[in-house]
């Protein structure tokens, strides 16, 4: 049995095993004890809001022959730990959001914007949530005893974001392929350039060949060959051109700029003061 378990740990000290076992008890079976014996385990392993919490809840429960002598000490416990605990006022802007929903050090709060709530004294952290606007996040510190208002701002979601955020997704990433020339344009132009530089020296060589093998400087050999050695020398001209132009595009195509390093800017409130924090 899981209370009698977790008692058997309280007694040797193990509070925070005690808690966690208790804790369950209490969701199979709630029991008024189950739940004092909660508070008592969570007083002790330091989780003073979830004690005063289950104390209070303790002391609502109808009293019975069995809980009549822990009303006393119960009492007492509020007490001691409404003196203790921290207090934070939540402000949320905008003023009304639909939908949001807030949770301190991840666990959700059940109170609207604007009621107090509980906590163990030390430093928190506040998430809010809404549709249609980014998630929001605040550091604050609360001292024991002290109270502390956590002012916290919802930026609305641009288009894309919302979009992606709908279907469940990331927010789109900016494409930064066109941030520079495309390199491709210069490499083809070199290509064709070449291939020109090559047909002519092909074609100027077949000319060669054939005006050296022509019986005479006047007949039809000799006419072609001369005819195929200009057409040679046109296109290793056009050829050189072109690899030149495709060289000075290649020169003159910048590299891709490397993305900006992404990181957040949040605000943080303390009971002796406020600032923003940013994270790299």
């Amino acid at each position: 049995m899981l209370f009698v378990q977790g008692a058997k740990l309280a007694r040797q000290g193990r509070w925070e095993e005690a808690r966690a076992l208790y804790a369950r008890s209490l969701e199979i079976k709630p029991a008024p004890l189950t739940r004092y014996s909660l508070g008592v385990a969570q007083k002790e392993s330091g989780h003073l809001a979830d004690a005063l919490a289950s104390f209070r809840a303790f002391l609502a429960e109808p009293t019975t022959s069995t809980t009549a002598p822990y009303i006393g000490p119960a009492r007492e416990a509020v007490a001691a730990l409404d003196a203790r605990v921290g207090r934070a006022t939540i402000a949320v802007r905008p003023g009304k959001v639909d939908g949001l929903t807030l949770a301190v050090d991840g666990k959700p709060l059940r109170v609207a914007p604007g009621q107090v709530v509980e906590l163990d004294p030390g430093a928190h952290e506040l998430v809010a949530r809404a549709p249609g606007f980014r998630a929001a996040a605040a550091r604050f510190t609360v001292g024991a005893g002290a109270s502390v208002e956590v002012p916290i701002t919802l930026a609305p979601l641009t288009a894309a974001a919302a979009q992606a955020s709908a279907a469940g997704g990331l927010p789109p990433v900016a494409d930064s392929s066109d941030a520079s020339p495309s390199r491709t344009l210069p490499i083809v132009v070199m290509g064709v350039g070449g291939a020109f530089v090559a047909g002519g020296a092909v074609l100027g060589l077949s000319g060669l060949k054939q005006a050296s093998s022509a019986r005479t400087s006047g007949g039809s050999d000799a006419s072609a060959a001369r005819a195929k050695g200009i057409i040679g020398d046109a296109l290793g001209g056009v050829g050189i051109a072109t690899v030149g132009i495709g060289l000075y595009l290649l020169l003159n195509s910048d590299p891709a700029p490397s993305a900006p390093r992404s990181g957040s800017v949040g605000p943080w409130v303390s009971a002796s003061g406020a600032g923003i924090e940013m994270r790299l």
